[in-house]
């Protein structure tokens, strides 16, 4: 197990019954192919409640559930800007009537981390452990994993009933806020990126004022050539803010001052932008090279060391809070639920050493 991920405890048997919400979203775990390629499918619950049955004869555990499923359930490659806010509305409302010690969302494991990150900031106040699983083979395919990944969500939410979203699979549990899809063809197909760090004190984040008019926001890799068109227009469709994943420690092709003109024009009409990094480990300095602080000049804001998936959550979720200006700034940069480290400054590269 990575330092990284969350440990994995073994539930005791237990007395009285866990009792789980599980909702079935769609995704490779139900899907089927009539010929013209793999596709989800709805009324999974009979093939759920063998699953849960076979987890009660291997664990000793004995499993009280509720299985629902979306009106719609998607292929996870689908999901929309308000697809984990609608999971996240049907899990509160769920616990809510039934008071489950836990919810497991079945997803499509392309999109599992960018919504599972967003669940975690639109559940942030729920204090049952909520866990996204899936699949890379289908229920019922010979060497299907399903069966094994819902057990292991089941097994966490009767060993550790702590708040919280998580990713299960492979044989690996991922906070949702630093977890990332690396692998289509291998059954551990998420990673914990980064080191999860929640804050020492949880801060009280605002109060949820529900917009139905909330402008987009996006996600923007960089790349060599990238012409600064390009990323304007970007800019101008997401209005409500653009997460620029950039090289290293926030570092793009400037264009003489052509790429900072195009940042400082959609910062000055209150459309934030935040610099992430593409890399795996470090962090966003924007002090370190010129190109860096040039974005900062323009006011873009450093994203610190969070994931594309949660920098992508996080800032939605503002967004959608009605944030904006310094104020959508000062939480952008907090650490709300260990998306970002504790101490995320960047830490000098040490000088060679010469023999």
């Amino acid at each position: 197990m990575s330092a990284r991920e969350l440990p994995v405890a073994t539930a005791p048997q237990l007395l009285s019954p866990v009792t789980v919400d599980i909702l079935y979203t769609g995704g490779t775990f139900g899907m089927v192919d009539h010929g013209a390629g793999l596709r989800p499918r709805r009324g999974l619950g009979s093939e759920i409640a063998d699953v849960v049955t076979q987890f009660e004869r291997a664990s000793g555990i004995a499993v009280r559930f509720e299985y629902t499923e979306l009106e719609q359930v998607i292929d996870s490659a689908d999901a929309g800007a308000g697809t984990a806010r609608r999971i996240a509305e049907q899990v509160r409302s769920g616990t809510a009537h039934r008071r489950p010690d836990g919810v497991i969302v079945v997803h499509g494991t392309d999109t599992m981390a960018y919504v599972g990150a967003r669940m975690a900031f639109e559940l942030h106040d729920l204090n049952v452990p909520v866990v996204l699983t899936g699949a890379q083979i289908p229920l019922g395919r010979p060497g299907s994993d399903a069966g094994s990944n819902l057990s292991l969500a089941l097994n966490h939410i009767a060993a550790q009933p702590v708040p919280g979203t998580c990713i299960a699979f492979g044989t690996s549990l991922h906070p949702a806020v630093r977890a990332s899809k690396r692998a289509c063809d291998h059954y551990d197909g998420f990673t914990t990126v980064r080191e999860f760090t929640p804050p020492p004190t949880p801060p009280r984040l605002p109060e949820r004022r529900p917009r139905a008019d909330s402008p987009p926001v996006g996600l923007f890799a960089v790349f060599p050539g990238m012409d600064p068109d390009l990323l304007d227009a970007a800019l101008r469709h997401y209005r409500g803010g653009l997460v620029l994943e950039c090289y290293g420690s926030g570092t793009l092709p400037l264009h003489g001052d052509a790429t900072a003109a195009v940042i400082r024009a959609a910062t000055t009409r209150e459309t934030p932008v935040v610099v992430i990094t593409h890399c795996d480990s470090g962090t966003v300095d924007l002090d370190r090279y010129q190109p860096g602080r040039a974005l900062r000049a323009a006011g873009a804001i450093g994203g610190g060391d969070m994931t594309r998936e949660a920098a992508l959550a996080k800032l939605a979720y503002l967004v959608d809070l009605g944030l904006s200006g310094s104020g959508l700034r000062r939480w952008m940069t907090a650490n709300l639920l260990g998306e970002l480290s504790n101490h995320h400054a960047t830490q000098s590269i040490p000088n060679p050493t010469h023999n």
